[in-house]
């Protein structure tokens, strides 16, 4: 058992210190790209693409995390390791084939969604968007090879060639994008490059290089999972076509503006889930529940000071990182409206993303679909309400954005309670209070201090500053309480 564990919090430690470097080169990409795109309906443009390309292949990301990697830890546990290295292989060939085949979808599906997502465009802008299609497929055909050959490190837990992948995978797209920035259409090709450099780094020496000659293992349970869930996120692509249908009605660069806020959100989501290692030892039966539980409480304690800081600081943050080149001050101020909104759906992420793992896990997929037709129908009542109704713009948009977060969460709750798994809700909601109380006498403390300080670096520095030692403080004062969430976490059953 403390094999076990020490192994598990090993791979943890290297998550974390390959989390925060992914994603600080993650933020230099994003800069790369504010500097050269700015705001404005050429990036608008391809943020409507890249949405349509997410609902109809990079969607298959997250199903190979959620579905081909507990299959291939059950097929090793039940079978052994010749096993599912032959499912491994056999998950492998069938995504290449899923590529081409998902990228002509996503062809037309260009074609069939631009009137719906880009409803405010112009006809010249949406035949614009319609030509950047051709741009993505590169993108498209390599995206899920990427994700089956990780998943077959992910089985062997060998997490340190997955993470030396992704650190590939963005190096290269930002040496793409400083050699070739003079168009938007460049920018997927960068991203292309990236993750082709990622897949040869992965499939490199291991059995995924021999596609033929080793018997099939059969894929019928994996492809019926992966057909559910995709089905499944198809519905979920619901509220990826209405919440960029209410974008579409905000002026030239709003839509820019919620894109880059999101991607800084989103990167900070990325780097408090710990790249989602934890699928794996959720996979397993024993102490399932008592880890969730654990789980959440870990990622709500870092989830909430951070969601705090980006309040405060929203527009030094925004200025720091992004303003430069195309990306002015009214670009800062633009994003900076939605950036302090959005930050708080830091919170609410820290909490759907394990609970919503369970349905895969527990094979509730159906359970998604509820989930998701919720979503979007609070998406369309709230986008509706504050940008179309009362014009509050991408102010709007990103209230818009919470509020659903927050239904999602709600309905996410009451179904995994349904799968049998009766969490402590008390001890989670202790440790939200806990830190929600100690990250608002930080706000507080840190605004104070800064008032009189003019340059955006000292505000940074010296508020940032004084917000972490108080977070800090505080949570040394309640160590008692917080004792044990992580090691409770690693605990394995022998």
């Amino acid at each position: 058992m403390r094999l076990l564990k020490n192994n598990f919090l090993s791979v943890a430690a290297s998550a974390a210190g390959v989390s925060v470097l992914v994603q600080a080169l993650a933020f230099l990409r994003q800069v790369l790209v504010a500097a050269c795109f700015g705001v404005g309906r050429d990036y608008d443009s391809y943020v409507m693409v890249y949405s349509i390309a997410t609902i109809v292949v990079f969607t298959f990301g997250g199903i190979f995390d959620s579905i081909a990697v507990p299959h291939l830890v059950r097929a090793r546990e039940n079978d052994g390791d010749r096993a599912a290295r032959a499912l491994a292989m056999s998950i492998f060939r069938f995504s290449l084939c899923m590529g081409l085949g998902v990228s002509l979808i996503f062809i037309i599906a260009v074609f069939v969604l631009a009137p719906v997502v880009a409803t405010g465009f112009s006809a010249p802008e949406r035949a614009g968007l319609e030509s950047l299609t051709w741009f993505f497929l590169p993108w498209t055909l390599i995206c899920l090879p990427y994700y089956a050959a990780a998943a077959f490190h992910k089985m062997e837990w060998r997490f340190n060639r997955v993470f030396a992948a992704e650190i590939t995978v963005v190096a290269v797209s930002i040496g793409c994008l400083l050699m070739w920035h003079n168009d938007v259409r460049m920018l997927p090709l960068a991203y292309a490059a990236g993750y082709l450099g990622g897949l040869v780094q992965l499939v490199a020496g291991t059995p995924l290089c021999r596609l033929f000659g080793d018997r099939a293992a059969s894929l019928r349970a994996v492809m019926r999972n992966i057909g559910e869930l995709f089905l499944a996120n198809q519905t979920g692509g619901l509220t990826t076509v209405v919440d960029r249908h209410v974008q579409s009605f905000l002026a030239g660069g709003g839509v820019a503006a919620v894109n880059y806020s999101s991607q800084i959100v989103m990167g900070l989501s990325g780097l408090l889930s710990f790249r989602e290692i934890y699928i794996v030892p959720l996979t397993k039966s024993a102490d399932r529940t008592e880890r969730l539980e654990r789980l959440i409480s870990g990622l709500v304690l870092l989830a909430i000071p951070a969601s705090g800081l980006i309040v405060a600081f929203a527009p030094d943050l925004v200025s720091v990182l992004l303003e430069r080149g195309r990306f002015d001050a009214a670009a800062t101020e633009l994003t900076a409206q939605t950036l302090r909104i959005a930050a708080l759906t830091l919170v609410t992420s820290a909490m759907t993303t394990p609970l919503f793992r369970m349905f895969q896990i527990c094979d509730r997929i159906n359970y998604t679909h509820i989930t998701y037709v919720a979503t979007a129908c609070a998406l369309a009542i709230f986008g509706y309400l504050f940008v179309v109704e009362l014009g509050w713009g991408v102010r709007g948009v990103a209230l818009m954005q919470l509020a659903s977060a927050i239904v999602s969460l709600i309905v996410i709750v009451y179904l995994v309670a349904r799968c049998g798994i009766a969490l402590r809700w008390s001890s989670i909601l202790t440790h939200m209070a806990l830190a929600g109380f100690i990250s608002i006498v930080a706000c507080a403390a840190a605004v104070t201090a800064t008032l009189h300080i003019s340059n955006v670096w000292g505000r940074l520095i010296v508020g940032g500053s004084i917000y972490c030692v108080v977070v800090l403080g505080g949570y040394f004062l309640a160590r008692g309480q917080l004792r044990g969430i992580v090691f409770g976490f690693a605990r394995t059953e022998t």
